[in-house]
């Protein structure tokens, strides 16, 4: 016995159910063991059973109930506005002249919304003070056309501005 208690525990399974087979198809085989044999047989089946009872107590594990279905960030690229801005900027500081059209009607659109959200200022109808608001290198970038490539420090510069706003 203690012989078999210095095996693993998968090892003391497999032989626990090796010894029930045995037992079994010798009950079985041999029809003159007749009612000793089935009680040999299903001493040896509850003896496999209490061996896997052990067997699957010992090697427990506590259960984790932390929660991990929290929301993480998305992935980058998730939200396609973000994504076409990229593209836009990206082809704009290229000298594209589509992006540039395009980022300019975007920076527009945006210096009207903060204007007006931020300081109650409509650019079309309150020019000297929008002027003011915005300086004058993005005032000029705004009021005219989008003839020159913009550097990436002048949109650094511009984006900057609009944020303090």
């Amino acid at each position: 016995m203690r012989r078999l208690a210095e095996l693993s525990a998968a090892q003391q399974l497999l032989a626990a159910l090796t010894a029930a087979i045995v037992i079994g198809a010798l009950a079985v085989a041999v029809p003159v063991l007749g009612n000793a044999a089935m009680l040999l047989a299903c001493t040896a089946l509850l003896a496999v059973v209490a061996v896997l009872a052990v067997w699957l107590w010992a090697t427990r594990r506590a259960t984790d109930w932390s929660n991990t279905f929290t929301e993480g960030r998305p992935p980058r690229g998730a939200d396609s506005r973000v994504t076409r801005l990229v593209r836009v900027v990206a082809s704009a500081t290229d000298g594209d002249h589509t992006g540039a059209q395009e980022l300019h009607t975007l920076l527009t659109g945006l210096a009207g919304e903060r204007l007006r959200d931020r300081r109650g200022l409509r650019l079309e109808a309150d020019p000297d003070a929008a002027h003011t608001a915005l300086g004058p290198a993005l005032t000029a970038y705004l009021t005219g056309p989008p003839t020159t490539r913009l550097t990436a420090a002048q949109l650094d510069t511009h984006v900057t501005t609009l944020e303090e706003l």
